[in-house]
Parts: structure tokens; sequence; C-alpha cells
């Protein structure tokens, strides 16, 4: 179908929707839907004509006439944003190797068997971050094809370890940065034995908090970081990132301090020897749980008790401290666990608290509704078992999106499929397809179609508009009716 025909057809289907809402203007929600429809239909149509194009030229290049002879020209099947694009590609015959090649596919940077565009997949991932592996699929399912949830998985699943960055500016100049982190239990779908799941662990840098309005505060400056890191080698290279992105986009010789916010758990410790000028701060949130279920064993002296702990807090007096949990100890007869947990807490995170109450440079620790916007809404929050793979790959695409926006998910997309592509010509030679792509960058436009379709958009202004009479009557007819 030429660019005339597929004109042709839209201007047609305009016209008989056009006239159907003239005699239905209570019908307005079909009408969009019959004209979103069309655009569609066009759209595909477009991009199946200039892919198609595209092959034609290349067969018909002087460039790829020296080194490849065709050897059979297939049809080939896109998922897009526009529905199912139907395009022509040749495969070639490599003069130099005898390996066969689909030229068109190259140039596009298009790997073997993929079934989405580039646009398409990337609108899966954003839906699938945001919902569920299932309504993602359901965004697509315009044309034929059918998309299932394990589709949406595997792309998710498809998603690299390593995530592209964009070039470091120049660096920035700050005192004091606040790095802050904790975890999410997220269910494990299919071992049984991992009864507590996964822990997705999310590290979140940042310049301080201002205020937005009355009770409510906003992070200055904040990168996310974040994934599964199961093991002390995977934690140290979670670190490190984090460490390495400090150093990309600050001035560290100017930095005096580094504060890591948490609750004392030992793979956020572990971060103290990863990043330079760092101190631990403990976490108030944390910290008032272990000593409210300490004095809940006191019963009728629980005020009592915390006023107590808090006063040894604020003295720097852990002396102090210990001696009212051994109070409470022979007090609470026996049930002294949570005492005990107490205990073990302010003696493992003393310098921590100490920090957390007397050093002005400090702030509060916000992790909790962190981990609860950026993780559990998607993944916890609900009855859900994730795989290792698919846990650990929505936690990073998450943090991804979080740092850099929904619309730098097309260049995940295509930071993926370079790699991909990457492993596919390994082995094989260099394709010598540039010679050939600037060889399409130089044709001449096609003035004759060109001239062919302005003349028909004169004839299609004129039936689009032209037939009015109709129109005025069925007007008539409904405003009798009011």
């Amino acid at each position: 179908m030429d660019i005339i025909a597929l004109l042709s057809n839209l201007v047609s289907g305009y016209i008989q929707v056009n006239e159907d809402f003239f005699m239905h203007p209570d019908r307005f929600a079909e009408t969009e839907k019959r004209i979103v429809s069309l655009c569609n239909q066009t759209a595909a149509g477009l991009l199946s004509m200039i892919l198609s194009e595209m092959d034609h030229r290349i067969c018909d290049s002087k460039e790829r006439k020296k080194n490849y002879t065709k050897f059979r020209t297939d049809t080939r099947t896109l998922i897009t944003t526009a529905g199912d694009v139907v395009f022509n590609h040749t495969l070639f015959t490599d003069k130099r190797d005898g390996n066969r090649r689909y030229l068109l596919d190259e140039l596009l940077k298009l790997p073997d068997r993929e079934r989405f565009s580039t646009a398409a997949e990337a609108v899966v991932l954003r839906e699938a971050a945001a919902t569920s592996y299932q309504q993602a699929a359901d965004v697509l399912q315009i044309g034929a094809q059918k998309i299932s949830k394990t589709a949406v998985m595997k792309k998710v699943h498809g998603i690299l370890s390593e995530l592209p960055e964009d070039p470091a500016p120049d660096k920035k100049v700050s005192e004091y940065l606040y790095i802050e982190a904790d975890e999410d239990h997220i269910s494990s779908q299919k071992d049984p034995e991992m009864r507590d799941g996964y822990l997705g662990k999310l590290i979140y840098l940042f310049e301080g908090k201002e205020d937005v309005c009355r009770g409510k505060r906003r992070l200055i400056s904040p990168h996310y970081s974040g994934g599964l890191y199961r093991g002390s080698q995977a934690n140290g290279e979670l670190w490190d990132g984090v460490q390495k992105y400090l150093e990309e986009h600050y001035d560290t010789d100017l930095l005096k301090r580094v504060y890591i916010s948490s609750d004392g758990g030992g793979w956020i410790k572990a971060g103290l020897e990863r990043i330079a000028k760092s101190v631990p701060v403990t976490d108030k949130f944390h910290l008032s749980e272990y000593i409210n279920r300490a004095a809940n064993c006191t019963l009728d002296e629980r005020d009592l008790t915390r006023g107590r702990l808090y006063e040894a807090i604020r003295k720097n007096d852990l002396a102090a401290a210990r001696q009212e949990l051994e109070r409470i100890i022979e007090y609470c007869d026996g049930s002294d666990k949570a005492v005990l947990d107490c205990l073990s807490f302010l003696e493992n995170n003393w310098d921590g608290i100490q920090r957390a109450y007397h050093d002005p440079n400090a702030l509060g620790c916000s992790t909790e509704g962190h981990v609860s916007h950026l993780y559990s809404v998607r993944m916890s929050s609900r009855p859900m078992g994730w795989s290792e793979t698919g846990a650990d790959r929505m936690c990073r695409l998450r943090c991804y999106i979080k740092n850099k926006g929904e619309e730098k998910v097309l260049d995940l997309v295509r930071f993926r499929r370079e790699k991909v592509l990457m492993e596919q010509k390994k082995a094989l030679p260099a394709t010598g397809t540039d010679g050939i792509a600037k060889e399409l960058r130089d044709a001449s436009p096609h003035r004759k179609m060109q001239t062919e379709t302005a003349k028909y958009f004169d004839t299609m202004q004129a039936s689009i508009f032209g037939n009015t009479a109709k129109k005025t009557m069925a007007i008539r007819e409904h405003l009798r009716g009011i």
C-alpha cells in the first residue's frame, strides 16, 4: 500500500465517523475510540511503509552490492505503540565470509527475534514498574499480536544489572552529605526455605532537606541505589557504587562529613568502611521501638522507665541506661528478651544514638516512608511472590525511574539492546553497513511523491468539508428535540 492509498483509507474512515457523529452526537465516546483507532492504523501503516522502503533502498544501494548478495526477502512484525507494524526485510549473504544478515535490522539496531519496538518496550517497562505484569501487557493490546504477562516478565528480567549513567556534570560543593538506608522484605515465589524472602536494599544520598509545607519536607538532590545484592561481596559493590557517584558529582576535598542514618543493620554498617568521611547516625524511630518494647515489660512503670532511658541518652550515660535495663530484667521476672535486645541495640549503636541527639548537623531519618513508596507499594504491600531476578531488577528499575524520570526508560532499553547486539556481533566480523547508512542519508527526496501527495491533500480537504448539507440537516433535527 502506498501513501496515497493509506491516506485515502484514513480520510474515508474519518468522513464516515464524522457523518455518524452528526447523526448521533450523544455517542462521542464511540466517536473518540474510532478516531483513535483510525489514527493508530494509519501510524502503523506509515511505519510499515518507512521500514519497507528503507529495505528496498538497501537492496538498490551500490554500497550494498559491493559486499552483499540478496538471498531472500522475509516479513517481520513489530509490536509498537501504534499497533502491529509489518515490514519487509531482506536477508543478504556476505560475499566475504558467507554469513547471512538482515542489514535493515542491523541499521535499526534491532536484535534477533525481538518482538517490541524500542518505544513499545519502554512503555511496557514503565507500566510494569507501576502496576503489574498483566496490566503492562494490556497497555499494548492494540494490534493482532498477543502480549502475555510472561513476555513482560522477561523484559523486566532482561534489564541489565549495570544501568546507564549520564555524564557527570561539574562537581557540586557541599560540606555535609546524607545517606539513609533500609530494606524491604519481599516474598520469595518458589523457594520455601526462604521464609523471610529477599531483602530489597535501598540507599539514597542527598544534600539535605527543605520544607515544602507545614509538617512536610523533601530531599535535596537525592540519588537512589538499590537491588538485592545478596552476600558481603555484592553488598560491597552496592556501597562502592554509592561512593563512585559521590566522587563523580561532589568535590570530596571540600566535603567535611557524610552522615549514614539507619536502624543499625549489619549490611548498612558495612557502608561505613566504603564511604569516605562517613559517620553513623541511629534512626530515632527504631530506637524508640526498642525502648518501648523494653519499657512495656514493667507494666505500670512504663512511662517512668522510658523517661529514665531517654534521660541517660541525653546525658550520654550508657552505664545508667545499662543499670536501668538490668533493673527491668529483675522486675519482669524472666520476660527479658525485649530488654536484652534493647541493651544490645544501645551498646552496638551508642555513638550513632548520641550523634542523632547531639550533632546539630545530623537530620532525622525517613527511610520507612521511602521504602514504602519506592519498594513496598509495588512488591510487598499486597500478597505476591517474586523470583530473585525479578525482585532485583524491579528494585533497580524503580530506583532508575526515581532518579531520571519515566521518559529516560527509553535510554535504558537502548542501552540493553546495544549490549545484546554487541554479543551477537562478537561471532561476526564488521557488518559494513556504515557506507550503506551514509548512502541512504544522502538519497534525494521523493519529489514525485511529494507532488502527488500535495495534489491529494487538495482533494482530501474538499472531501472532508464539502458535504455540509447533510450535516446541517442533522443539526436541525437534533435542535428540534431539545
